[in-house]
């Protein structure tokens, strides 16, 4: 399990990251949440982005934006649902090639993974 975590503001979310993979709702949303929830996602996040098992599954980071969106969706919504824009505007404008179906199943792996054995809640 690793103990790396981001830091995401509630701003940050709903104004920066949400709104690029089309989570309009999610970000208003954020915005009321409390801490241990923003904390929770944090630690989430974390685990999506830099943990061994990431490193493992998806051959490298998801990316800190993604991971941040997913782990929202997972703490707050208690689904691993897709985002609803696979791509960021950003990845589109980087040429960044959409993820494969495989990708996508590693990725899921990664987020239930998360449910039983991932990042521990804070005792904060």
């Amino acid at each position: 399990m690793s103990s790396l975590g981001m830091r995401p503001t509630r701003e940050q979310l709903a104004h920066h990251f949400l709104p690029q993979y089309g989570e309009a709702d999610l970000a208003e949303r954020v915005l009321t949440i409390t801490d241990a929830e923003l904390e929770r996602i944090g630690e989430v996040a974390g685990y999506y982005a830099w943990s061994e098992e990431a490193m493992e599954l998806l051959g490298g980071s998801m990316g800190g934006t993604r991971a941040a969106c997913l782990a929202t969706i997972d703490v707050l919504e208690g689904t691993m649902r897709d985002l609803r824009k696979s791509q960021s505007q950003q990845e589109l404008d980087w040429g960044t090639p959409e993820r494969s179906a495989a990708e996508l199943t590693q990725e899921h792996l990664l987020r239930r993974r998360a449910t039983t054995d991932g990042p521990a809640p804070s005792d904060a």
